[in-house]
């Protein structure tokens, strides 16, 4: 599949390309609309497939705009950005007033953004398990439990 792999190149280099303008408020934007996120996942049944993902994308942002977890492409972080903000933007390239059809874009956009940044996702994913595997092992060690 060469032009998957090709494909995949060439909406990486947009997002690194434009990664730059990425800035802390977009991060705080996200954050704040997490409700709003979710709820809207909730409501479009094509993405109950991938609410997990979503959710370990939520907690990227927070993680990355708290400075706790840095380990990701630029272009990735961008792109996981630019995905969950489409989820609450108003101005659609289908708005969502239109039944079933109007929710094609967001399925569309977030599938693409987790197929690009599925490898990154797995890799926050581990860390996240083991970050928390050592801090169960810290609370035993010193009392916790």
């Amino acid at each position: 599949m060469p032009e998957n792999r090709e494909h995949d190149q060439l909406n990486k280099a947009f997002f690194e390309r434009n990664g730059a303008k990425i800035t802390p408020r977009y991060f705080d934007r996200i954050i704040e609309k997490t409700r709003e996120i979710e709820d809207k996942v909730k409501t479009i049944p094509p993405l109950h497939k991938v609410w997990l993902d979503i959710l370990l994308c939520l907690e990227l942002i927070r993680d990355y705009r708290s400075g706790t977890y840095r380990d990701i492409a630029p272009w990735a972080i961008a792109a996981v950005a630019f995905g969950l903000l489409y989820l609450v933007n108003p101005v659609e390239l289908i708005p969502d007033l239109i039944p079933v059809v109007g929710y094609l874009d967001d399925v569309a956009v977030m599938a693409l953004i987790l197929k690009l940044v599925k490898a990154e996702l797995e890799k926050y994913a581990a860390w996240r398990k083991a970050r928390a595997e050592y801090e169960e092992a810290l609370s035993k060690l010193f009392g916790g439990e």
